[in-house]
């Protein structure tokens, strides 16, 4: 016979033990998955011709978010949901340091420029340091400390030629990807598994395909041996980032397909995202820009390398698709769908930096194997439609991301297949990440005080209880190109111009400037912008675009 004390005792510590483990199976599981410079309206959910049933499937049985906002670039947009902090909070104000062991030097290439330029940078502002600040606790440092594993695959691009930067110092349990901003689909140059450097291997093999498929081991692993314990996944793909590079199958699928050119295939964009309402019917489509020409203007063979050209965007993102679909087939064989939230975002717009038609060899698209391919301003116009500018730019076509969250036992079934309007951007995420999973952001860092998150977090917005997320304004800069925004309206301008003000429940393509007309919206605005820039470190382009450290290298290298 157990006596009284000893049955209290036991009693106590099998409800304690039962309310734990309750605890802990009830936190979900995380997958946040990022492509790279696909441009808005790309995918089929948001209006676009790229064949993805996979994120069609988890915006159907998920919700949209209309009007979420990236960093505008790589690097930033990566600091930033890594940390809910602003980039320039945690040293990534512009962009990263290139990291040498993840390039393979060349003939010609000055390497000392490297060690010149590390020199240069002992004045540079920490807020431009060109790494993620070690100071700065990580989404997977704080999601780990609350009893996650955390996974990651990818593209990492927040790294300096330092390791403790990299991957597995920053709070991820295993790590296979690449650590600079781009990769070789084919042969990449930078691959990584956790701290070294390896070859790729395999027949045929596709960087798309490879992160993919290390993703679903690690979380067969993990099924085996934690099958108790929360998860955290990271699939970062580098598509449909240049080089643009596909599988041949996929390329065929597509051939043909953009023969209508970017200026009629955007007006029949445009209107279907109307019927699917996407965009508001008083939505206008944003002009072409003048150095992008009529596609009646182009010669028939010019119309072919371009369909060409757009053929191998659409395809690698239609790879990433049917990879996705092969992670939800595990995680629905697992029985860990229903309770995983699945995020799925772009870095940034649709890139132009390539002039309007790119560059490419037409003798090698769609063939495994081809070298590097950009697509420009061109198809870049209709991957963003119906949004004016582009990756780096602070106008819609540069910061506007699809974003898709999915999570059944979480998100209320009654906001199934939703588009939500609310305006929100990337440290949400982060703080949504936080909340669910029970984790917190400690107070010291290596001795030194840590910021609070910038974000809120979306689980009421998805729990359908609550209508507006933010209840003041928030703030984005990328290389002099700002952002304020507060509920409807949008302060916006471009590097060393003037503010534009844009009602973006009525424009949101950013037409009808009214400015001139609402200088009281402007100025109040302009003064919560400042002070923001100022407390977050934001440095004036004219000054902060000497810190650019790729142009560094180029001078240096030319010395």
């Amino acid at each position: 016979m157990i006596s009284k004390p000893h049955f209290f005792i036991a009693s106590f510590l099998a409800i304690l033990f039962s309310v734990q483990s309750a605890s802990t199976e009830s936190r979900p599981n995380i997958v946040l998955v990022m492509v790279d410079d696909m441009g808005w309206s790309s995918i089929g959910c948001y209006g676009g011709m790229v064949e993805t049933p996979t994120i069609d499937r988890l915006a159907k049985n998920g919700v949209r978010f209309n009007q979420f906002y990236n960093g505008a670039r790589c690097c930033p947009t990566r600091a930033t949901l890594m940390t809910g902090l602003h980039p320039h909070q945690v040293g990534i104000g512009h962009m990263t340091l290139p990291v040498k062991s993840a390039v393979d030097p060349k003939p010609g290439d000055a390497t000392s420029a490297f060690a010149l330029l590390e020199a240069d940078r002992s004045e540079v502002p920490a807020s431009y340091q060109g790494w993620l600040n070690t100071d700065i606790p990580t989404l997977p440092e704080m999601l780990k400390s609350a009893g996650y594993a955390t996974y990651m695959t990818g593209k990492w691009h927040l790294a300096s030629e330092q390791s403790e930067t990299w991957p597995l110092q920053r709070g991820f349990d295993r790590f296979y990807g690449h650590l600079a901003g781009t990769s070789h689909f084919f042969v990449p140059a930078n691959l990584h598994r956790g701290n070294q450097r390896i070859q790729a291997e395999g027949e045929r093999y596709y960087i798309t395909d490879a992160i993919s498929k290390q993703a679903i081991e690690y979380l067969k692993v993990h099924d085996r041996t934690k099958d108790e314990v929360p998860f955290f996944l990271y699939l970062a793909y580098n598509a449909p980032h240049f080089p643009l590079q596909c599988m041949p199958e996929d390329y065929e699928k597509y051939k043909g397909r953009y023969l209508e050119g970017w200026d009629i295939l955007r007006v029949q964009r445009l209107a279907k995202q109307k019927r699917m309402g996407i965009v508001p019917e008083s939505t206008q489509l944003a002009p072409r820009t003048e150095n992008i020409p009529a596609w009646d203007s182009l010669r028939a063979e010019k119309q072919v390398e371009m369909d060409a050209i757009m053929a191998t965007y659409a395809a690698m993102i239609d790879r990433v698709d049917q990879n996705l679909g092969k992670l939800v087939s595990h995680l629905e064989a697992s029985g860990e769908l229903d309770n995983t939230l699945i995020l799925f975002l772009s870095d940034n717009g649709g890139e132009a930096e390539s002039g309007a038609f790119g560059r490419f060899n037409y003798a090698e698209l769609g063939k495994y194997g081809s070298g590097g391919n950009k697509y420009g301003k061109g198809w870049a116009s209709l991957s963003n439609t119906p949004f004016r500018e582009y990756k780096h730019y602070a106008h819609q076509g540069g910061v506007q991301s699809p974003l898709i969250a999915h999570w059944p036992k979480g998100i209320s079934s009654k906001l199934n297949s939703s588009i939500l309007e609310q305006p929100s951007y990337l440290p949400d995420l982060v703080e949504t990440c936080l909340d669910i999973g029970t984790a917190s952001r400690p107070e010291l860092k290596n001795g030194k005080s840590v910021p609070k998150g910038e974000g809120v977090s979306l689980v009421k917005t998805l729990k359908g209880s609550s209508d507006r997320i933010h209840e003041k304004a928030f703030f984005i800069e990328h290389e002099g190109n700002r952002i304020a925004r507060d509920g409807n309206w949008k302060l916006v301008s471009y590097y060393d111009n003037s503010w534009e003000l844009y009602d973006l429940d009525e424009d949101r393509s950013e037409s009808n400037d009214l400015a001139e007309r609402r200088p009281e919206i402007v100025k109040r605005m302009d003064q919560a912008y400042s002070k923001w820039a100022k407390r977050s470190g934001v440095v004036d382009w004219n000054i902060a675009k000497d810190y650019n450290v790729y142009d560094a290298i180029k001078r240096k290298a030319s010395q």
